[in-house]
């Protein structure tokens, strides 16, 4: 017998699959440097195997949910931006996943506040307990953003105070809203293309890269497809030159 699959059960397994990336985050994530544990302790292996399982299960749901979409009655576009956000809401609070980028993003916002010329010089410059924080790779790397994106950063660090916890919420709240901007743009350009709303979404917005990359690492890619998303569809309908500002938005977030 086939497993009988509904959106409420789709929603609580992915539910189930971003709580276990949360809570095995706090111990296996991409943790400020003086939380970060030993790679070989046990509190980071079990941490380690709670992300994976949520990863397993995040995966699961979205692949049950597909086949809700491409089934005879698929769910309306507003149920499943509803499952989005249960999806995304344990992400919210939680430590940074798969990437220290954040950190990056915060050091350098806190270089423009500072007037610090970030397209010359990397965190390092800024020294301090915000630039420890970012990986030794890019300390000594020039930002590879955009000045729009330079901007928010700047605003964001004016207004946390180079406090991290504060930061960190911040750059994941701008993070969300991208992904909210693309959640609202995807089924309007698939109605324009003649396809699918509800598989647009399932596969552009409700997809675990989404979640995993986005949101679990508060990535400013999720505000530059948004931007472009929105840009695309002001573009096809009656505001040609707002969609042009739009995208050009999305380029000097990261080009």
């Amino acid at each position: 017998m086939a497993f009988p699959v509904d959106l409420r059960r789709c929603q609580v397994l992915g539910l189930a699959g971003t709580a276990f990336l949360a809570l095995g985050g706090e111990t296996a994530g991409a943790l400020p440097v003086e939380d970060l544990l030993a790679p070989g302790s046990a509190q980071a292996a079990f941490g380690l195997v709670g992300v994976y399982f949520g990863v397993v299960l995040l995966i699961a749901a979205w692949l049950l949910l597909g086949r809700l979409v491409r089934g005879g009655e698929p769910p309306t576009p507003r149920r499943l931006l509803l499952v989005l956000a249960v999806w995304a809401a344990p992400l919210l609070l939680a430590p940074p996943l798969f990437s220290r980028d954040v950190y990056s993003y915060l050091a350098q916002g806190a270089m423009v506040d500072a007037h610090m010329d970030v397209y010359t010089a990397g965190p390092a410059q800024l020294g301090g307990p915000l630039a420890d924080e970012v990986a030794p790779v890019w300390q000594n790397t020039a930002a590879p953003y955009g000045p729009a994106f330079m901007g928010v950063a700047s605003l964001l660090s004016g207004l946390t105070r180079g406090e991290l916890p504060a930061g960190l919420f911040g750059m994941r709240l701008v993070a969300l809203f991208g992904v909210g901007l693309m959640a609202a743009a995807l089924p309007r350009l698939a109605r324009h293309s003649g396809a699918d709303p509800a598989a647009a979404l399932w596969l552009g917005a409700l997809n675990p890269l989404v979640l995993l990359h986005l949101v679990a690492g508060a990535h400013n890619d999720a505000i530059m497809l948004g931007l472009l998303g929105l840009g695309l569809v002001a573009a096809l309908g009656r505001w040609p030159v707002l969609g042009a500002v739009l995208v050009t938005l999305a380029a000097l977030v990261k080009a």
